[in-house]
């Protein structure tokens, strides 16, 4: 009987009570304070679409010589830098892009994530460059390796 009266109790006062407020969750858009304006000065190089083209080029034939078994996923990856640090130079995007790139070899040459999770990581990591392209205000006149990466993956170009 001494358990039963404050389990009564209880379940009695919980009755009494019409409804319980549940809160609604509401978006609230959130101001970074940094303005979202296109540099109007900002202009990609000349040479960018027919560099992205040989970018290009040149993959589809290490990826051929890889097919064939001539030379690994890292040497592939890394003969491509190779490439487009001559064709291009340097640049923060393609650098960084390479290094994801790269990495991403690395761990499916050794079998430590597949084909598809080295796609997914690619371009992961892409999305990302592809929102802060709109913030940055030195912006690479040629981010080539990182447009052909964009490319390859049927994603909106950095421009």
């Amino acid at each position: 009987m001494k358990i039963r009266f404050p389990v009564l109790l209880l379940a009695a006062s919980l009755s009494a009570c019409s409804s319980v407020y549940v809160p609604k969750v509401v978006k609230v858009p959130v101001d970074t304070g940094v303005p979202v304006v296109p540099s109007v000065a900002f202009r990609l190089a000349d040479s960018h679409w027919v560099d992205v083209s040989k970018i290009r080029d040149e993959a589809m034939r290490l990826s051929y010589q890889v097919s064939e078994g001539k030379i690994t996923k890292v040497q592939a990856a890394q003969y491509l830098n190779r490439f487009r640090v001559n064709l291009v130079g340097n640049n923060q995007i393609d650098d960084d892009m390479y290094e994801v790139y790269l990495r991403s070899a690395v761990d499916s040459q050794r079998g430590a994530i597949t084909t598809e999770q080295s796609k997914q990581f690619i371009e992961n990591a892409l999305r990302g460059w592809q929102l802060r392209w709109s913030y940055m205000k030195n912006k690479p006149a040629n981010p080539a390796f990182t447009n052909f990466l964009m490319e390859h993956m049927k994603l909106q170009p950095l421009q």
